[in-house]
């Protein structure tokens, strides 16, 4: 076991060497709210950009005069009362500001005679329309010179409604809803997550996955898994935003893919049975500095307010929660029928693909096309397995009023 493991940190210290893309590939919108308008900072993944819109980024006139006009085309600020805001687009560049390069751009909203300059509602559509799973963060400076997360927008879901006289309370509720869209969105977080609840109900013996554990064992196994995890990357989320801690983009960002591919290799045979909950706590850690990368590049006031980063923090434990509960059931039921082997199977291979792919992506082995793509067959396969789920619990309780429960309890 231990040159396993060996071998196993010697691939992710080689792998870590190159660069990588950002931890969180997403835009961020910084809103300078002055008298009569709002000057913004508008930074946007080069990589999506030139993904979703197919649009050169050379960095060449036309390249600039493309996304100007893309960027344009794909803003729209009004009052409360409807009337339209002018929106002007100024400075455009391809820079590389942190990790890979990005679209940044500067622009202006005015605001029409007579109309509040603090609020007002953006609608974005800045390739949250082209990219389900992007989504756009928005902060807005303070006085002091801090910042404050206003909210951000996806798709289905592109207007923002801003309002400076915004109360703690709603402060609150947008950090907890930015934790809880970073983990929907975080596919790599999500894979890790399935692959080690895949084999939760099972039993290893000789090198294979061949035994069953009862129903409040399995729950016992999950509960474990999730709470170390949780205190994982909590210790670490806490630690990074607060203590400032830090380390190199690449090797956290590698390291993320490489828990994925070890948990779904576990699912297929067991590497470390029975000991989930000290694996999944180990990799936490690694996981809680990427949650920590958004808060850190958004500065948006989590640093000094740990009511809002408890609040992003609950996000994303509330959106695991749900994810668990609704999975446990049809795993329960599954994993006692001769097709769990061959699903548990064709999701871990799945998981060890995604996991390849992002690895590739990451050092630059493969191109970021190839991750995006990976990426939205995960948003397919989403619905796929929650409708298989519903179809399973469905059938499981029509059948149970014809015979007893095959559930253990005991």
């Amino acid at each position: 076991m231990s040159m396993r493991w060996g071998l196993l940190l010697a691939t992710l210290l080689g792998l870590s060497a190159p660069a990588a893309a950002h931890l969180t590939p997403n835009s961020e919108v910084q809103l300078d709210i002055g008298d009569g308008s709002v000057s913004t900072d508008i930074i946007v993944p080069q990589g999506e950009y030139a993904y979703a819109t197919g649009n050169p980024v050379d960095g060449g006139a036309q390249s600039q005069a493309l996304a100007r006009r893309y960027l344009h085309e794909h803003i729209t600020v009004r009052s409360p009362d409807g009337r339209p805001w002018q929106v002007r687009v100024g400075k455009v560049e391809f820079v590389q500001i942190a990790g890979p390069p990005d679209l940044h751009a500067l622009a202006t909203f005015t605001a029409p005679a007579d109309a509040p300059a603090r609020r007002f509602t953006i609608e974005w559509r800045v390739l949250v329309n082209e990219l389900p799973s992007h989504f756009a963060l928005f902060v807005a400076h303070r006085p002091d010179g801090s910042r404050d997360i206003l909210g951000a927008v996806r798709h289905g879901r592109v207007e923002l409604t801003v309002d400076r006289a915004q109360s703690g309370a709603s402060a609150f509720g947008s950090a907890i809803g930015l934790g809880a869209r970073h983990i929907l969105t975080g596919y790599d977080h999500l894979m890790f997550l399935l692959a080690l609840l895949l084999p939760a109900p099972l039993l290893a013996a000789n090198g294979r996955w061949r035994g069953r554990r009862t129903a409040k064992a399995t729950f016992g196994q999950l509960a474990k898994i999730v709470t170390a995890f949780t205190i994982g990357h909590s210790l670490t989320l806490i630690g990074a935003t607060l203590g400032g801690w830090t380390l190199p983009t690449a090797p956290v960002e590698i390291a993320i893919a490489v828990s994925v591919l070890v948990s779904a290799i576990h699912a297929l045979r067991p590497l470390f049975p029975g000991r989930e909950p000290v694996v999944a706590g180990a990799f936490g850690l690694v996981h809680g500095l990427a949650f920590a990368t958004l808060v850190r590049e958004a500065d948006a006031g989590m640093a000094s307010s740990a009511l809002s980063l408890f609040g992003f923090n609950l996000g994303i434990e509330l959106v695991q929660l749900v994810i668990v509960c609704a999975a446990l059931p049809s795993l329960l039921i599954l994993s006692r029928t001769e097709t769990y082997r061959y699903l548990r199977t064709g999701a871990a291979g799945f998981c060890a693909l995604a996991a390849a792919t992002w690895i590739g992506a990451r050092t630059g082995a493969l191109p970021d096309a190839a991750a995006l793509a990976v990426e939205a067959v995960i948003r397919q396969l989403g619905w796929v397995a929650l409708a298989l789920s519903l179809i399973v619990v469905v059938g499981w309780l029509v059948g149970r009023r014809r015979s007893p429960s095959p559930l253990a309890v005991s």
